[in-house]
């Protein structure tokens, strides 16, 4: 070996002759670099998310922190409430069809509610819509080979208005009256209509439908527990009076809506309420 550390061609190593020796190559740093710099622009893209986030989650804090302060203070704030329970109308006569030996006593279905209020102190109002499915499905008159089936459907659309009686740091007990109006959809449907032959999609509903509309009011109480800053569950007790056409609405295939005249309906459930400030 030469001094110095160069070869002859013909004697130098394989990767000397190649440009890969010690002196023949310089250090490589570009790969470093590219990494610190892609090393950076993922941290000034998080620190960028990070700040772009900070302002909604300030908001929010601070939101949440003037609906507390508006329900200790007795200042104005709205509050959303979903509620879900058992209706039941146990007085009504329940004809589905023109057979007067076909009617039945009662009904119970499962229901479920939201409604928007507006609290004020002691005060609240507001509306919101209510529906409710009944739980099973009868048979209905015709050809034992068609299947028939028929299923009612309750939809409320009302006015809120509450008292609230007793009030402590954590709960609240209230009494209220509500006014609007009912819609009752009987359905009937047979099996083609239910499990479709093919999966061609047919313009208007698959079954056979009658909306009984009306006039509902009634009263209600209840009560809620705060169990976090701006969240509260609770329970409610409803009864409502229906007033429905005295005449029945009658289908071209001989089948009647199930309801008319006035109508009982009570109502039991769970609700769950959120506080938004103003």
């Amino acid at each position: 070996m030469n001094r110095g550390g160069w070869y002859p061609t013909s004697r130098a190593p394989p990767n000397v002759r190649a440009g890969e020796g010690d002196r023949a190559a310089p250090p490589r740093r570009d790969g470093a670099r590219s990494k610190r710099r892609a090393a950076g622009a993922a941290g000034a893209a998080a620190l960028a998310l990070l700040l772009s986030a900070a302002p909604g989650r300030a908001d929010e804090s601070r939101a949440a922190r003037r609906a507390a302060a508006a329900r200790e203070r007795d200042r104005p704030y709205t509050m959303v409430e979903m509620s879900g329970g058992v209706m039941t109308l146990p007085g009504a006569d329940v004809c589905p069809v023109l057979a007067p030996e076909a009617c039945e006593q009662g009904e119970t279905s499962v229901s479920f509610g939201i409604h928007n209020l507006y609290r004020w102190g002691d005060i609240g109002f507001g509306a919101g819509i209510f529906w409710a499915a009944s739980l099973s499905t009868d048979a209905a008159h015709g050809a034992s080979s068609l299947e028939r089936d028929h299923s009612r459907r309750y939809f409320m659309l009302d006015g809120v208005f509450r008292y609230y009686a007793l009030r402590t740091p954590k709960t609240e007990w209230w009494v209220g009256a509500t006014v609007g109006g009912v819609v009752v959809n009987d359905s009937w449907s047979v099996e083609a209509d239910r499990n479709p032959y093919s999966d061609t999609a047919y313009v208007g509903p698959r079954a056979a439908t009658i909306g009984t509309e009306g006039v509902a009011a009634g009263l209600a109480i209840g009560g809620d527990w705060a169990f976090a800053e701006n969240w509260s569950v609770g329970s409610h007790l409803r009864y409502s009076s229906w007033f429905l056409p005295e005449q029945r609405k009658i289908s071209p295939t001989g089948d009647r809506a199930s309801l008319s005249e006035r109508v009982d309906m009570f109502n039991i459930g769970v609700l769950i309420a959120y506080r938004v400030a103003l």
